[in-house]
């Protein structure tokens, strides 16, 4: 009876847990699988796929356009996340004092940019930063300053998508670090005003440390959105091809080659690349964080 039981037991579990793992294979391990098998080959999406070995891997580290891409990206990566995080840290201490007034309603705004899509995001800030009618250069003629081209320049529009990045991320690793804030006891402060220390010490001694782990998740996503750059390239380059070509990732590059060129083996050994420079500096970051993560 109890063996019946258990059997029971176990067709229910899996049942339960069929469709998760189902998704797995089918949504993310049979697309790994046969994207390593592509990068082998050459196929248009119309003819069977011809394979050709390393070609597509040699030709790869042959083209100067996708040193470009990954310039780019890690241009993206290093000029967003430490300020992503950074913002992020201190809007969460801020909204973290006991007699701030309206601290829901603060959440609730600087939380509201994460939800809206990347496309609108962007299409927003199209029509913000626009050169003839737009918001920011009517600020600027009425201060008689110059109202720059914003996307007709590459080193503006690389600008403008920073910011875009920090204004649609902020608020959602702002409530993570605020979660964080917030389990750290103020016995700790206390002691620490006990012994005269100021605000600097207290953050640096007793904030930071005990905020971390939050810190280092926030890391960990931040440096991964900032590497699968795509939407904003799409949208801020697609009325000036020079532009675009200028400020292109590797996630836009992939989607290019793939989806525009119709060349799925090259576009899918990219993938592989960046999935692989991805995974390393995944790797680098889980073995950094035991020199300054603090989960006590």
């Amino acid at each position: 009876m109890q063996l019946q039981r258990k059997h029971k037991d176990w067709i229910w579990a899996y049942l339960f847990i069929a469709p998760t793992v189902l998704g797995l294979y089918i949504f993310f391990l049979y697309p790994m699988v046969s994207s390593v098998f592509i990068s082998f080959t050459k196929w248009n999406h119309l003819s069977a796929p011809q394979y050709i070995g390393l070609s597509n891997y040699k030709r790869l580290f042959q083209d100067p356009t996708i040193w470009l891409e990954f310039k780019n990206t890690m241009f993206f990566v290093l000029a967003s996340v430490p300020l992503t995080v950074g913002i992020s840290l201190f809007l969460a201490n801020a909204l973290n004092k006991k007699h701030l007034l309206g601290k829901g309603v603060f959440r609730t705004i600087f939380f509201l940019p994460y939800v809206i899509l990347p496309v609108i995001t962007a299409q927003i800030f199209m029509i913000v930063f626009n050169s003839r009618y737009g918001l920011v250069n009517g600020l600027l003629r009425i201060m008689n300053l110059p109202q720059p081209a914003w996307f007709s320049n590459a080193l503006l529009t690389r600008f403008v998508i920073v910011l875009v990045t920090l204004w649609a991320s902020i608020g959602y690793f702002t409530v993570i670090l605020l979660a964080g804030l917030q389990n750290i006891s103020p016995q700790y402060y206390e002691a620490c005003d006990i012994d005269g220390g100021s605000w600097w010490v207290k953050f640096l001694h007793i904030t930071f440390p005990l905020v971390t782990p939050q810190l280092f998740f926030c890391l960990v996503l931040a440096i991964i959105n900032s590497f699968k750059m795509f939407d904003y390239i799409f949208v801020f380059g697609k009325s000036n091809v020079i532009v675009r070509e200028n400020i292109r990732t590797m996630a836009f590059g992939i989607y290019e080659r793939g989806f525009t060129y119709l060349e799925m083996g090259y576009a899918s050994a990219e993938a592989i690349i960046f999935s692989l420079i991805v995974l390393s500096v995944t790797i680098l970051q889980n073995v950094g964080q035991k020199h300054w993560v603090h989960y006590s």
